[in-house]
């Protein structure tokens, strides 16, 4: 009875951890998980990682592997059972669990719904100044979408009053931050034209393939949003990777 309780509860944490996508595919057959793919846990790893993850940014456009190490994504512990299977004479059906277990894991923390905080403003006074200058320009570009198509009046006027200060005071850091989360959260804000326009790069064609999905989740939406900003102002913001969720 013992034994059968155990097997139900393994099931049963196998089922909340694994990941499967629509059609009901699971990572170890998406991605031809064998015992050879488990010894070689490093590479898996980052193919999975890769694979599943809707921006580069949700692993720090970097090595998988170091991301999730350094953001503690993956525990010393795991690393040393991963670790253990390379020179492993016979992975047990209970390794093979535990293995799927945690790259189930792994895999359920990378989602991430990015939106500004002050901190990752590297330079307010400075982004403000470009978008208002950028906004004259005739040729279409991100800042002249924003002010015609995206901010408020209102929004548009106060970000033309941040531009003609020498520096921002914190409130006004704090406020012109709000006004981009909030910009973030408005559906015309990508256009793929314009954005196109200043770059073509297989990373705004990332956004790009998000953007033209017809039924795209509350979190794809921030996605396409957040990383165009930070793609038309790059140099006025940390990396997408650090900012908040």
């Amino acid at each position: 009875m013992k034994k059968i309780l155990v097997l139900v509860a393994t099931v049963a944490l196998l089922t909340a951890c694994s990941s499967t996508n629509k059609n009901g595919i699971s990572l170890q057959e998406k991605y031809k998980v064998d015992i050879v793919a488990m010894k070689n846990w490093e590479e898996t790893f980052t193919n999975v990682i890769t694979g599943e993850a809707e921006l580069e940014d949700w692993y720090g456009a970097d090595q998988p592997i170091s991301f999730l190490a350094r953001n503690q994504k993956l525990d010393q512990k795991q690393v040393k059972f991963l670790d253990s299977l390379k020179t492993k004479g016979d992975i047990t059906e209970a390794d093979q669990d535990e293995f799927n277990a945690i790259l189930a894991k792994t895999v359920k923390k990378l989602p991430r719904e990015y939106y500004l905080k002050d901190e990752n403003l590297k330079d307010p006074t400075g982004l403000a100044k470009h978008m208002v200058a950028q906004s004259y320009i005739r040729m279409m570009n991100p800042s002249n979408h924003i002010s015609n198509e995206v901010a408020t009046k209102e929004e548009w006027q106060e970000i033309v009053g941040f531009s003609k200060k020498d520096n921002l005071t914190e409130k006004e850091i704090k406020r012109f931050r709000k006004i981009l989360n909030k910009f973030i959260k408005r559906g015309e804000f990508f256009d793929s034209k314009t954005w196109y326009f200043v770059e073509v790069s297989p990373r705004v064609i990332e956004v790009n393939n998000i953007y033209k999905k017809t039924d795209k989740t509350k979190l794809e939406k921030n996605n396409v949003n957040a990383k165009s900003l930070y793609l038309a102002y790059s140099e006025y913001f940390s990396k997408l990777e650090k900012w908040d969720d």
